[in-house]
């Protein structure tokens, strides 16, 4: 197989010093295309082509040297891989990214959207390396070096692209040096243009796809099963949203929010008993969420259980006097009363809430 570019050139001869015993190496076999792209769908984000390129050839792995070899001679495999420079699998980078991803770590306050950064390594140190998310970047990704007590603003490059670092691993034996760069360019600064894509990109179509893919990974995720049936829901496929809503709820029948959620949906197909059950669950796991306070009153309200609904509302009210949607369902509740005056009050302060 004659190598096509820099990225295959050096694989071709990692593969060969491997095989041949030039280099002992542990890698994992490649198998890895799918999850790849299940990783890539679930988060939203985008690995380096030429990162891809590895995983295809190398699913994880490193070389081993004289000390290490010792150690895996004895049965101590897992202290062995923890003091060498080594790849991720693409299982372990989607555990590391998730775990990441759940605690916003190092990223900052100001960004939106996906988590950034991307784990692919662990050098000999317990350091990360990683990439920035290559979603909307014309170019690969610089590689950043990831102190874990360190902020993403000085997450410095380590490596200009993943091909250096892999010339670099290769021709050190597996021990790049992560620190001989001189760079002021950081992790933080790349990822500006990423920031609110979320909002802007996804439909429900897309968050369909999205959640789907993570499902297929993280078939446990109730929140999920939540968010996918919202999404069928903007879609007014309500038999699919009902599925997914009950399945969220058979995970975690705690998760306030998929009742709140499910309710929304039967309020809006007229079904107010059944909202009402799950609104009034809602509340009962989350007593002082006015969400879920002001959508029982809804409920109530559709039920013609006028003083219910206004005992709910002023109920939310109480907690935050400016709630806008207590104040709309309460003028509601007024009006079919015919307590004009105090219907009117209730407008005066929804026309005032707007201008702000």
């Amino acid at each position: 197989m004659k190598p096509k570019n820099n990225v295959s050139e050096i694989i071709y001869k990692l593969y060969e010093a491997v095989s041949k015993n030039r280099l002992r190496g542990y890698f994992g076999t490649p198998d890895s295309t799918e999850k790849i792209e299940l990783f890539e769908k679930a988060f939203g984000v985008k690995l380096p082509a030429s990162h891809k390129l590895f995983l295809r050839n190398f699913d994880g792995g490193f070389i081993v040297d004289d000390e290490t070899g010792v150690l895996i001679a004895t049965g101590e495999f897992e202290e062995a891989q923890n003091i060498r420079t080594r790849f991720l699998s693409i299982d372990e980078i989607i555990e590391t990214y998730e775990t990441l991803d759940i605690k916003a770590w190092n990223c900052p306050d100001w960004f939106e959207g996906f988590y950034p950064y991307i784990p692919f390594c662990i050098t000999a140190e317990g350091e990360k390396l990683i990439f920035v998310d290559q979603s909307l970047q014309g170019e690969e990704s610089k590689i950043y070096a990831a102190f874990h007590d360190t902020l993403a603003s000085g997450w410095y490059v380590a490596f200009e692209s993943f091909a250096e670092f892999l010339n670099d691993f290769y021709n050190t034996g597996g021990n790049p040096d992560i620190f001989s760069s001189n760079s002021t360019a950081y992790a933080e600064a790349s990822i500006e243009q990423l920031s609110k894509r979320k909002s802007e990109k996804e439909d429900p179509l897309e968050i369909i796809k999205r959640c789907t893919a993570y499902l297929t990974l993280f078939p446990d995720s109730a929140i999920t099963y939540t968010e996918r049936a919202n999404a069928y829901l903007d879609l007014k496929q309500y038999e699919k949203a009902l599925a997914d809503f009950n399945k969220s709820i058979e995970l975690d029948p705690k998760m306030a929010l998929a009742y709140y959620c499910r309710g929304e949906m039967f309020l809006t197909l007229d079904k107010a008993r059944q909202a009402l059950i799950d609104f009034d669950s809602a509340c009962i796991l989350k007593a002082n969420e006015s969400l879920y306070i002001v959508g029982r009153a809804d409920a109530f309200y559709a039920l013609k259980k006028y003083a219910q609904a206004l005992t709910d509302c002023n109920h939310a009210l109480e907690m935050d006097g400016r709630d806008f949607s207590a104040i709309t369902t309460r003028h509601k509740i007024y009006q079919a009363l015919g307590e004009t005056e105090k219907a009117e009050a209730d407008e005066a302060l929804l026309e005032e809430l707007l201008k702000e």
